[in-house]
């Protein structure tokens, strides 16, 4: 079969792929990151671009989700449109999204010197060089550190590059199920490389200089990373996955630019509680907590550990990319104009975005605010269910459109919030709380005598406890423990990083770590249904 190159606007990327191949599977080879939570599956009609050049004709799923007017101006689903010669594709140009990088630690260790760890600095180098790197579902973060003092010298965020294969972990898995762990390994490791790089070209550094990198991540991802079979995590029992520490040399792991360096990925609990948990609890000293402490990090996948007097419980719940801002009707990721903040004042709703500017979309902390505001007005039941009639400026926002009850956001930017997104969001808060409520259960604590509670990761950091607490996420004995303490998953990776006594603390963590299933929980249905009904009042 004839080959044809497909060129990416605004970047320039261009890649050769076969006639005949989808314009997503030629974004994929380009690293070119397009925006299809779906997987490319043809669902979610988010992956639109314009097409430049010879294409097959429009297939059924694109007469569904594009307007006649938009087909003629050449605008395709990327999943869906199938290239017959040379094109160019114009991607719609997205800002960066806001990635909190940082956290707070409470583990402080001794640096260990390289040396004892057998790395010597090259001749005529100053640097002796590492990197942390924490590989989320979303969002891909790295440092670089000081080997010798343990000092951050840099980091960078970016999307996950494997974003065009599925917004969750489960479709990635069915994803390299069926096209092999390649599909999934091959470019997570060119973009660690990639951002490793800039990295040490912004401190005057080179490839040679990098001798270690700390790798964290949820199960799937260090798996996917390490270029693993991901059959076990398609299907219950999940086991068989690699959850132990691993070492392997950056080269093998696909990062050839760094010949000296060798990868530590650190040891997962089981196969919903990765390695990135792990780290987070290591970097909040959590496992040395003398009373009852709880950590939370939000998500589409949802974990959570309770300290318990046998060691940790964990759990995992499938909260769903509502959290993130996907499969809302005007939802998006914390880029600029996203609507990241939603309170009451003087009888309506005020608005706060990512970046101070006009609002485009909302994102999942404004999501959560935004409901509580309505629960608060009164235009939204503890059933979920939108209300007319309610006098004021805030009921004035319920309207009818092609027969479907929305809330208004931003009528300007044609921002609304319908039944169906409030009732994605109960889903996401149901599967949280009733992991919460099982594990507590489980453990014999009660919500009240947990002394503290901490919310870590990216979308944590945004969120308001307020909102967590006025939704029924979180039990409401907990609106004053709540605290927010960033990516301690890259926190973690850096301790063990810097430390051989923090990998084996690491270690014993993932061993002490109990896992709760909660897919064969005999209470979960009946608690989950429970827990779709908002807090009344």
């Amino acid at each position: 079969m004839d080959r044809v190159h497909v060129r990416f606007e605004p970047g320039g990327e261009s890649v050769p792929v076969l006639a005949g191949s989808a314009v997503h599977a030629a974004a994929c080879a380009a690293g070119v990151a397009l925006d299809a939570p779906c997987g490319g599956l043809g669902r979610c009609g988010r992956c639109l671009v314009r097409v430049d050049g010879p294409v097959f004709p429009p297939t059924r799923d694109e007469l569904r989700l594009i307007t006649r007017e938009d087909l003629a101006r050449g605008v395709r689903l990327a999943c869906r449109a199938r290239v017959r010669g040379d094109v160019t594709v114009h991607v719609t140009k997205r800002e960066a999204p806001v990635i909190v990088t940082g956290s707070t630690s409470s583990s402080a260790p001794e640096v260990e010197p390289p040396t004892e760890r057998g790395i010597d600095a090259l001749e005529d180098s100053p640097y002796l060089l590492g990197a942390a790197v924490d590989i989320g579902t979303t969002t891909v973060v790295a440092s670089l550190v000081d080997l010798e003092n343990g000092d951050v010298l840099g980091t960078s965020g970016m999307l996950n590059v494997q974003y065009p294969w599925g917004a969750d972990v489960m479709t990635r898995v069915t994803m390299a199920m069926h096209e092999g762990v390649a599909i999934l390994a091959h470019p997570i490791a060119m973009q660690v490389e990639r951002m490793l790089s800039n990295l040490l070209d912004a401190v005057g550094a080179g490839p040679a200089d990098l001798r270690e990198i700390a790798i964290v991540g949820n199960t799937v991802m260090t798996n996917a990373f390490l270029g693993a079979d991901l059959t076990p995590l398609g299907a219950a029992p999940y086991s068989g996955a690699v959850l132990d520490a691993t070492y392997i040399s950056a080269a093998r792991a696909g990062m050839p630019r760094f010949e000296l360096a060798t990868c530590y990925v650190l040891p997962g609990a089981s196969a919903f509680v990765g390695a990135d948990v792990v780290a987070g609890v290591l970097a909040t000293n959590l496992d040395q907590q003398s009373d009852r402490a709880l950590m939370l990090d939000l998500g589409t996948n949802a974990e959570m550990v309770l300290t318990i007097p046998e060691g940790l419980l964990a759990a995992s719940a499938a909260a769903g990319p509502a959290l993130e801002g996907a499969g809302i009707t005007a939802g998006m990721r914390a880029e600029p104009g996203a609507i990241e903040r939603v309170w009451l004042v003087d009888g309506d709703i005020a608005l706060a975005t990512v970046g101070g500017i006009a609002p485009v979309g909302i994102c999942g902390s404004g999501v959560l605010d935004l409901v509580a505001a309505m629960l608060d007005a009164g235009v939204l039941d503890a059933s979920g269910r939108l209300i007319t009639g309610v006098p004021g400026p805030v009921g004035s926002r319920v309207i009818e459109r092609d027969d479907v009850r929305v809330f208004v956001v931003d009528a300007d930017a044609g921002v609304v919030f319908s039944q169906k997104d409030v009732r994605a969001v109960q889903l996401a808060v149901g599967a949280v709380r009733t992991a919460l409520d099982l594990l507590l259960a489980e453990s014999g604590v009660r919500a009240d005598e947990v002394s503290k509670v901490l919310v870590a990761g990216g979308f944590g950091y945004h969120v308001d406890a307020r909102s967590l607490v006025r939704l029924g996420m979180v039990p409401a004995v907990w609106a004053e423990k709540i605290s927010f303490v960033g990516n301690t998953a890259i926190e973690g990776a850096r301790l063990a990083l810097i430390s051989t006594a923090m990998r084996r603390k690491a270690e014993k963590i993932a061993r002490a770590v109990s896992t709760l299933s909660l897919a064969d929980h005999p209470q979960f249905h009946e608690r989950y249904i429970a827990s779709l009904e908002f807090p009344r009042l």
